[in-house]
């Protein structure tokens, strides 16, 4: 866990832009103080922090990931999630794709999560049990204070048990429950372009959409060009990228070659040809330094790596 406190704002500068999710801090104030903690819990970011001077947090560049948080009018970072009437806590729903970042009032404390939009949209994906899901577009003010300070608590719980000695230490299971149950909390409990879906157990894709979909999935191991794509699905070609571009936030291009790096990935796991180079041009890929650097790019790992353990 990053415990940190600074009253320079140079000094805390450099300190956040060497993070995973970084920002810049500016304040309009001639002092500054910034004291907070934080702790990577698998795929979620859990934090706390709290200013006597506040300060604005921009994000360096479009991080994909979300931001929820609870700010309550108080420096204590301790203080738990029951609301007074001087403490009226206000909450934080920040996409940090295309954000201007996020202001903190002096002589105030915010706790909550960071959570990358893929970790989001593979729970979402489970749940309906639809691969297809496009970003989550969560509505203004859509996650109410209850849901807020249920997020809160199951944070709490996490830092405390995850701390030198904590009870959760050791125990990886119960830490993926308690996430499981923080996805639940936001997924369910918050307003967002997939919540009718939620409570009716699926997600419809246009018919069309669908014949694309399942010809690509059929014919990925083919030279197949969108194109082609488009005439056996019966659009055209420009209706077929702007469908893919409203439904899957993706081209068909793009999505044809996810397909294949998919199950390029499932042959290098299993073993399934002689080398990475074979494997590579197998799913249409000739340049083997090309194929390295987009599997990476996907899966977060180089191929060579995959397959020797496969292997």
């Amino acid at each position: 866990m990053w415990h940190m406190e600074f009253s320079d704002i140079d000094e805390a500068n450099e300190f956040t832009s060497d993070l995973e999710t970084p920002v810049v801090l500016n304040t309009d104030k001639q002092k500054f103080h910034f004291r907070g903690r934080s702790l990577q819990a698998d795929k979620l970011l859990i934090f706390a922090s709290a200013s006597a001077t506040g300060y604005h947090a921009r994000c360096i560049g479009a991080l994909d990931d979300f931001v929820f948080a609870v700010q309550r009018k108080t420096l204590d970072l301790e203080e738990s999630s029951p609301i007074s009437a001087d403490r009226v806590p206000t909450t934080i729903l920040v996409d940090r794709r295309a954000s201007e970042g996020k202001f903190i009032e002096p002589m105030s404390s915010q706790k909550g999560m960071i959570i990358e939009a893929r970790t989001l949209k593979k729970a979402l994906s489970d749940r309906l049990g639809h691969e297809h899901v496009a970003r989550i577009a969560f509505e203004p003010d859509g996650m109410p204070l209850p849901i807020h300070l249920a997020c809160e608590s199951i944070c709490d719980t996490l830092q405390r048990g995850l701390a030198e000695h904590g009870g959760l230490v050791g125990n990886p299971l119960a830490v993926a429950n308690l996430q499981d149950a923080l996805i639940n909390t936001i997924l369910y409990g918050s307003r967002h372009s997939y919540s009718a879906a939620l409570r009716h157990g699926s997600v419809e894709l246009p018919r069309l959409l669908r014949n694309a979909l399942e010809y690509i999935h059929a014919n990925a191991h083919l030279p197949i060009t969108p194109a082609e794509v488009a005439v056996a699905s019966g659009l055209s070609i420009r209706s077929l990228q702007l469908t893919f571009r409203e439904q899957l936030e993706t081209t068909p291009q793009l999505y044809i070659r996810k397909v294949r790096l998919q199950r390029a990935y499932n042959d290098l796991k299993t073993g399934c040809g002689p080398s990475v180079a074979v494997i590579g041009q197998k799913w249409g890929f000739r340049s083997s330094g090309e194929f390295a650097r987009l599997f990476y790019a996907e899966f977060g790992e180089k191929p060579g790596e995959l397959f020797k353990r496969g292997t």
